[in-house]
């Protein structure tokens, strides 16, 4: 006879498989004209797995967190903003129109922020139940 443990659903790899299926998620939304359809094919692919592999757990709040990046990412893009910004090169001069980055950096800090406080506050509720 085998016995078998149960492995946890909530660790910190679940987590950030999650974050990075949130990742793709977010992209694919801002992207949606582009690579948008291919990366929610991945992010719809990652996901089942995560399920299928481990099932629904806290860890799937991963989710949240990962769709910050994508602000943060937008945000880091426009850093020079907003407004007119001109690059000078050997072969002339390139203008282009940037947004302000602090509502993608307030964004995405705030996602980050409450999916790791909602991951831990649950872990930690979770293991005082145990």
């Amino acid at each position: 006879m085998t016995v078998r443990t149960a492995r946890p659903t909530s660790g910190v790899g679940m987590y950030l498989g999650w974050a990075v299926v949130g990742a793709c998620a977010s992209v694919g939304l801002l992207t949606a004209f582009t690579v948008g359809p291919y990366v929610l094919a991945a992010a719809v692919i990652g996901a089942a797995l995560l399920t299928w592999r481990r099932g629904l757990g806290i860890s799937c709040i991963g989710l949240l967190s990962g769709a910050g990046l994508a602000p943060l990412y937008v945000g880091y893009l426009n850093r020079s903003g907003p407004g007119q910004v001109c690059s000078t090169t050997a072969a002339g001069q390139s203008c282009l129109s940037e947004w302000s980055p602090w509502p993608w950096l307030v964004v995405g800090v705030l996602l980050i922020a409450i999916g790791t406080g909602a991951y831990l506050a649950l872990r930690r509720a979770a293991r005082r139940a145990a």
